[in-house]
């Protein structure tokens, strides 16, 4: 059930008409949309023309995966991001920042500037087709990897928008709108725009799911949460912050949730992945009577390979639009109303409340003599990172380390733990940066990973943003040597002089300093984190075989879930 909200829109006062642009632009600034990422071209000049007028700010980029990771991350903050192609070349390019969306949980929207509607009609052979007359190849294909896909039409314009927007913010998933040509600037009723898109539950689901939840957690002795990245995707940490300690009941987090709950939070057990993670987390896990789970996702590597505790037939679950039991499909109901639900069935519990176990003896510091270790490495971030941050961390060796990073108060961590694809979290700087300015971006990338996406420094740089970057220069793909065939010639790179790229990049506006010893990137680190006026960037030399003790824990489960 989806519903609009019958109070008057903020700041929207609608004449009769308005453009399909500034209709779409409208819904995005009503659904906290200040900022679109993209590249023009030129069948979507017109809809580009039409959303600048009172729209949102253009962020450009050099070139659309880019734009894709950063309105991806942008996502992940505000509720909804927003990337606009030109058709065919320039959508083509972001359908794996769609993909990575879908897996991970992100309502990004890709807005495709298409050809116009007679051409399609005509089936001509026009540029950026593939010459067959043929003009549903690529929206058939980005309906694969969105939970909602419209071309727009002149009958049903506003109503496609609407239903586009509203499913990604429902869902918390990505979608698809393809806007022809022709149709950009034409108008449309305004009237609609008086409501607000506000997706609601199914009140009569809600009332028998927290009946269930309440009569199934009320003798529970040792309930534990299990917190996923649902929870973070609808901005709901202050919510489980606050529930959790009120009703004294333990929370462990699904890495694709570290940070979600404070480290020193009282009811915090941890992240947990079953046996490749330790900590107090498989423990509390394996002794619960119950296990909620809330906003989680069962991937293999979110698991630990299929080593953690498997739901059973009463398993409460909280997804983004349904909550049930089991395995068993659950009526709609919003992830923001489950966690209400969930917070008054604890309030009638009458089992203990939980106690945190005591922290473990921290690893003696290593030495800063000698060659640049990853030991080393993590223990001068953990020591410096400022609490308040924003830390991404890319897929590989940055991610797996970062695990293991003990995060400061308020500190958010964000990656693609699910999707894994390579180069996604330098451009998702841009969009964190872009999206919350009020914490700095800190950044750990591979020089592999950042050879994909480097060119977004430039973009970093131009919009005044001012993140960490510490690189990982280990002459390759660590992460693949380490899984198999180290020696291969395929897991290497080639080397970049990476001071005189940044150069380039960013026209002197960034700092740059190189480490190979513990002792450099602690000098380097501490000069980062106090210039909050520019950006940092620190090449971190390792060793090509120099691994975080996580990877190896990877390997070993990877190597025996092959069989």
């Amino acid at each position: 059930m989806t519903a609009l909200d019958e109070r008057p829109a903020a700041g929207s006062t609608p004449t009769t008409t308005v453009s399909v642009a500034g209709y779409l632009a409208t819904r995005l600034r009503q659904l906290g949309v200040d900022h679109l990422f993209g590249v023009p071209g030129d069948f979507n000049l017109d809809l580009l023309d039409g959303l600048a007028d009172g729209g949102p700010a253009w962020v450009g980029s050099p070139n659309e995966l880019g734009a894709g990771y950063a309105a991806d991350a942008y996502a992940r903050v505000r509720g909804l991001g927003v990337v606009v192609t030109t058709y065919g070349v320039g959508e083509l390019s972001v359908i794996n920042a769609l993909a990575g969306a879908y897996a991970e949980d992100v309502p990004l929207v890709q807005v495709v500037g298409a050809p116009r509607r007679a051409a399609v009609q005509a089936g001509a052979l026009v540029h950026h087709t593939l010459a067959d007359g043929e003009f549903e190849h690529f929206s058939r294909a980005a309906a694969e990897v969105t939970m909602a896909a419209e071309t727009l039409t002149a009958d049903r314009a506003a109503e496609q928008i609407d239903a586009v927007l509203l499913a990604a913010v429902t869902h918390r998933k990505p979608g698809y709108l393809a806007v022809p040509q022709d149709l950009a600037l034409a108008e449309i009723d305004a009237a609609p725009l008086a409501q607000r898109l506000v997706p609601v539950s199914d009140p009569a689901a809600l009332a028998v799911f927290e009946e269930q939840l309440t009569a199934t957690l009320a003798q529970a002795q040792r309930p534990v949460l299990l917190v996923g990245q649902l929870v973070p995707r609808f901005g709901l940490a202050a919510e489980l912050a606050d529930l959790a300690a009120r009703h004294g009941v333990a929370v462990v987090t699904q890495v694709s949730a570290r940070g979600v709950l404070d480290a020193d939070h009282p009811c915090s057990a941890g992240d947990y992945a079953g046996t490749m993670l330790g900590g107090p987390a498989i423990d509390v896990v394996a002794g619960a009577d119950v296990v909620v789970h809330v906003g989680t996702v069962l991937t293999a590597e979110l698991t630990g390979f299929g080593s953690h505790r498997r739901p059973d037939a009463g398993t409460p679950f909280l997804a983004a639009a349904t909550a049930g039991f089991g395995d068993e499909p659950g009526g709609r109901v919003l992830l923001p109303d489950a966690l209400a639900a969930l917070d008054r069935a604890l309030a009638g519990r009458v089992g203990p409340r939980f106690v945190r176990p005591a922290a473990s003896t921290p690893a003696p510091v290593p030495t800063t003599d000698g060659e640049l270790t990853q030991a080393q490495l993590w223990h001068a971030l953990a020591e410096q990172l400022p609490a308040g941050t924003a830390l991404l961390a890319d897929t590989g060796t940055a991610w797996f380390g970062a695990l293991d990073l003990p995060l400061p108060a308020g500190t958010t961590l964000s990656g693609q733990p699910i999707w894994s694809s390579i180069g996604y979290a330098l451009p998702a700087v841009l969009g964190q940066g872009m999206a919350d300015a009020h914490r700095r971006p800190v950044l750990v990338i591979g020089d592999g990973a950042a050879q994909m996406t480097v060119q977004e420094l430039s973009t970093i740089a131009a919009r005044g943003l001012t993140p960490v970057v510490l690189l990982i220069d280990n002459a390759g793909y660590t992460i693949e040597r380490a899984l198999q065939s180290p020696r291969a010639a395929y897991n290497d790179v080639a080397a970049w002089d990476w001071g005189m790229l940044l150069a380039g990049f960013t026209g002197g506006r960034a700092a740059y300093a190189e480490a190979t010893t513990g002792a450099e990137l602690t000098a380097a680190l501490e000069a980062a984190f106090a210039d909050t006026g520019r950006m940092h960037v620190v090449r971190a030399v390792l060793d090509a075989d120099d691994t975080p003790p996580m990877i190896d824990a990877l390997a070993r489960l990877a190597t025996a879930a092959k069989g």
